[in-house]
């Protein structure tokens, strides 16, 4: 059996899909395929889980003014041709699509070549790509149980969870506190904002490092080409650009966590049971997902988590010390639930093995 994996653009996206992709090869799943935008985070992740790849060029929907959105359709065009030829070369039984903007030239070429589409949303509703492609799905694997849905989306939607990085269990924390050499008397907090960072944040915590190192061991992922070199050598502040294996020992080592609430931060942070400084993207660059991520986190986690918004309250960085002082001074130290955390992707996988042993899958032939 031959399974097809998409979703990228982000590390919310690819991680969760790697995850289902390594449940999906303890099971039937002999043969993998990832298709993704060449030179992306999709192409280095899959890459280094020695999964094939198809590159499809797509293009994304800037939710602010910018004349790449009128070259967007003609590139999505091109995407569904080279997925459709992608597809009929690699001739999968089923794909598995965790969203981003490349998922749907990928998505429309599968069902062109009906091939069954499996679908799964992180946020409480569906982003852009998953409204496009739901209709033509087989099945939709939603991470918490959505209201006001209509009954044609209903017939096929399953609750699943999100799927976590499939090494989360097996964090190592003092193999990280080694390679960094970080005190063991100072709680940790590790601040991390995606592989690309964020230029606001950085600059937040960056102004107030006198206060931050005198109580936490800081580690900073502040995103590619975000190093500053000046900063090197102060006490109790290491800076990367990203953390890829070592990411799961950076979460286990955490005491406290300052980030996004992109539904992936805020899974695996409630599965190790993580106190948190959330700072959701605003909703002048993004759909305003994360703000209702946000919110609901913290009405569920109370004593655990503070939102900041990411405006003026973020400048200068005394809001974020603040939270991040009384976050450790409060919050409790909890056990994470190892046994928990691969339930999702073991459930995603399950529904599109059963996908691709349906009716519409057998179809496909050899």
């Amino acid at each position: 059996m031959k399974i097809g994996i998409t979703g990228g653009g982000s590390a919310g996206h690819v991680v969760p899909a790697l995850a289902v992709a390594a449940q999906l090869q303890t099971r039937d799943a002999r043969e993998l395929v990832f298709f993704g935008r060449a030179g992306s985070i999709e192409h280095e992740y899959a890459k280094k889980a020695n999964i094939p790849f198809r590159p499809v060029p797509s293009a994304g929907l800037k939710r602010y003014g910018s004349w790449s959105n009128l070259r967007m359709p003609f590139t999505v065009l091109r995407g569904i041709g080279a997925a459709w030829k992608a597809m009929r070369s690699e001739r999968p039984d089923v794909v598995f699509s965790k969203g981003g903007y490349v998922t749907v030239p990928v998505g429309i070429a599968a069902w062109l070549c009906r091939i069954p589409l499996v679908i799964h949303e992180s946020d409480h509703s569906l982003g852009l790509a998953n409204t496009i492609l739901a209709r033509m799905a087989t099945r939709v694997c939603l991470t918490t149980p959505a209201s006001d849905v209509p009954s044609w989306l209903s017939q096929k939607t399953v609750v699943t969870g999100l799927p976590l990085r499939h090494d989360l269990a097996s964090g190592n924390p003092d193999r990280l506190r080694r390679r960094l050499d970080l005190p063991p008397q100072l709680p940790v907090l590790l601040v991390f904002c995606g592989s690309q960072g964020s230029t606001r944040i950085n600059d937040a915590v960056r102004s107030q490092l006198p206060k931050l190192c005198a109580e936490f061991s800081v580690i900073h992922l502040c995103g590619t080409g975000n190093l500053d070199a000046s900063l090197d050598g102060i006490d109790n502040y290491r800076q990367l650009e990203y953390l890829h294996e070592d990411m799961t020992d950076a979460l286990w080592l955490a005491d406290l966590v300052v980030g996004r609430a992109g539904a992936t931060t805020l899974a695996e942070l409630e599965a190790l049971r993580k106190p948190a400084v959330l700072i959701p993207l605003p909703a002048t660059v993004s759909r305003g997902d994360q703000l209702d991520n946000a919110q609901s986190y913290a009405r569920h986690h109370a004593g655990r988590c503070v939102v900041i918004p990411d405006d003026e309250a973020l400048a200068g960085g005394a809001a974020l010390t603040e939270a991040c002082l009384r976050l450790a001074v409060t919050s409790q130290t909890q056990q994470p639930d190892p046994a928990g955390i691969h339930r999702a992707a073991g459930l995603v996988a399950t529904e599109t093995l059963a996908v691709a042993a349906g009716p519409r899958g057998r179809r496909r032939g050899r």
